[in-house]
């Protein structure tokens, strides 16, 4: 038995699973920007699921950037945390295996074994939920990069001068794309428009406006969130493009909550991209939305099952 941890912006889950990478049991805590006490929930769980369990290993999906060898969180723009070595401190409580890894890498990885890219060599994971991660998967194993950061698609600019991002530049993908950037971008809309379906779905009160919130109201027609997601499916399709063009992998696999509007994002972004891109890069390579319901969680397991202990 495995336990498997996946670090997210605003929710972490927890789960035990076996050699195979099924899943047997899930929990889900909130992910605290103070580390002290998401830790203190975070042993909890991983204690209740090693009750009466023989637990091989730990592995942890989280946002970058990191160093898997030291096991080192160095200063992810969404959590706020910084250079916290979570290996070091969870092997001493747990006396167990740990190992740490990138999360979009997990979730690709997870995609091309189990998932969407099971029958492809070349994968490249995209996730768009409250940040935007990546990670590219070759010949059924992640390819890290010198510096463990291959895939940060997130924090490519595509804007130059655009909106401040959280890493400390301007017109990241993930400044404009982003769950997060979604609803910043529809609470700023809201102020020149505030008859839009928007501002009525989130009880008129514009900080309680969500990415889902938008997407509901474009399933209604609503003409500014229209305006808001041509705008977002514009910049992703770039920033799509320009990767494909670099590393040219058969299948783009799309995960985190963004990627649940379906059709009404995946049809715009995929017209986009072949607009934006190298036509033979294009015309080679799908771009499909994540099948599985917890791909980082199962790459996770498959991480740690792979691994010699």
């Amino acid at each position: 038995m495995f336990i498997a941890v996946d670090i997210g912006g605003t929710k972490t889950e927890v789960a035990l699973g076996d050699k195979k990478a099924r899943v047997l049991r899930t929990k889900i805590i909130p992910t605290k920007a103070d580390f002290t006490p998401f830790l203190v929930s975070l042993f909890s769980i991983i204690a209740d699921f090693s009750r009466d369990k023989k637990i091989k290993g730990i592995s942890i999906a989280a946002p970058g950037p990191l160093d898997p060898q030291s096991g080192t969180i160095f200063s992810s723009p969404n959590l706020r945390w910084r250079n916290v070595c979570i290996k070091k401190i969870v092997e001493e409580r747990f006396n167990l295996p740990v190992l740490l890894e990138n999360d979009a890498n997990l979730a690709g990885l997870g995609e091309s074994i189990c998932g969407a890219g099971k029958d492809v060599s070349s994968l490249f994971y995209l996730t768009v939920s409250t940040g935007i991660g990546g990670g590219f998967i070759l010949d059924k194993e992640i390819y890290q990069g010198v510096s463990f950061d291959a895939g940060e698609i997130g924090h490519t600019v595509v804007l130059p001068d655009g909106p401040l991002c959280n890493c400390g530049k301007r017109g990241c993908l993930e400044a404009l794309c982003s769950g997060r950037a979604i609803a910043k971008k529809a609470r700023q809309a809201v102020r020149k428009h505030p008859h839009s379906l928007i501002l009525r779905l989130a009880g008129k009160r514009r900080e309680a406006i969500t990415a889902q919130i938008v997407v509901e109201a474009l399933r209604q027609n609503d003409k500014l969130a229209q305006q808001v997601w041509q705008e977002v499916c514009y910049f992703l399709g770039i920033g799509i493009a320009n990767m494909i063009n670099l590393v040219n992998p058969e299948m783009v696999v799309i995960g985190g909550g963004v990627s649940k509007a379906g059709v009404l994002l995946f049809k715009p972004l995929r017209k986009i991209v072949r607009e934006m891109g190298w036509e033979r890069a294009v015309n080679s390579c799908r771009i499909v939305k994540a099948k599985l319901k917890n791909s980082g969680i199962v790459g996770a397991l498959i991480y740690a099952s792979r691994s010699p202990r």
